[in-house]
């Protein structure tokens, strides 16, 4: 049987002991709470026993590898190009750029010719002008031509002559640079019914009509049309078609 100091030595030394254990315990068990009683994790995710399943009833688990913990994970939105699918870190530097579409409008050089009535006539140019790509002053210029001078017509529109240049190549050139009307003073009979027009071209505003069988007095001719005088006063243009 022990001795009084023997025993007291002893509780001495347990004492001791649960001192030095309790540390251990705090920098490990206490770390990782959620182990379940009786089971310790080995590093390789295994189950080990040993000394740490037998302390108490507790488990003490590995640390887990430098760099792990509570991660967020961050949805990037997929926008169908190759690289969406990657982090912006590692996607290239041309992933991440607005895409824009620049369309180029090329201008047309066709002229809608449904509105170019067919006309024939030599005529001479009254003022300086350009020659354009299309019957607007807002297209191309292909080249000036000049008061004095002759052009070929070909057609008309309603502000317009469709000529043809010296050097082959069709434009238009303003109506009010040509020298429409030649002057004359005669009577002639009207085969057919026509419409008095405000100017020698079919898309002019109608003024007034006359009809077959009667006399009309012409005191004009502008390519394809009569300059005609009525009894009242009112002058105006009808084809020519309407005196054959």
């Amino acid at each position: 049987m022990a001795t009084r100091s023997e025993s007291t030595l002893m509780a001495w030394a347990a004492a001791c002991a649960i001192a030095i254990a309790a540390p251990a315990f705090a920098q490990t068990g206490a770390e990782y709470p959620g182990a379940g009683p009786g089971v310790s994790t080995a590093p390789g995710g295994g189950t080990g026993g040993g000394m740490g399943g037998s302390m108490g009833g507790g488990s003490i688990s590995a640390p887990d590898p430098s760099g792990s913990g509570t991660t967020k994970t961050t949805e990037i939105p997929y926008d169908g190009s190759p690289d969406a699918d990657l982090p912006p870190s590692a996607r290239p530097a041309h992933s991440s750029a607005h895409r824009h579409t620049v369309r180029h409008h090329v201008k047309s050089s066709r002229v809608d010719t449904s509105a170019i009535e067919p006309a024939q006539g030599h005529l001479k140019l009254v003022q300086d002008s350009w020659a354009y790509e299309r019957p607007s002053k807002s297209s191309t210029h292909i080249e000036q031509v000049h008061a004095g001078k002759y052009v070929n017509v070909m057609g008309t529109s309603r502000y317009f002559a469709q000529v043809k240049l010296k050097s082959g190549e069709i434009a238009y050139v303003p109506l009010t640079a040509l020298q429409l009307l030649s002057p004359t003073d005669k009577m002639f009979l009207l085969t057919g019914d026509a419409n008095v027009l405000t100017a020698p071209t079919h898309r002019s505003t109608k003024i007034a009509e006359v009809h077959k069988g009667h006399d009309v007095h012409v005191v004009g001719i502008a390519l394809n049309y009569l300059k005609i005088r009525m009894k009242d006063g009112l002058e105006g243009y009808i084809p020519i078609s309407a005196l054959q």
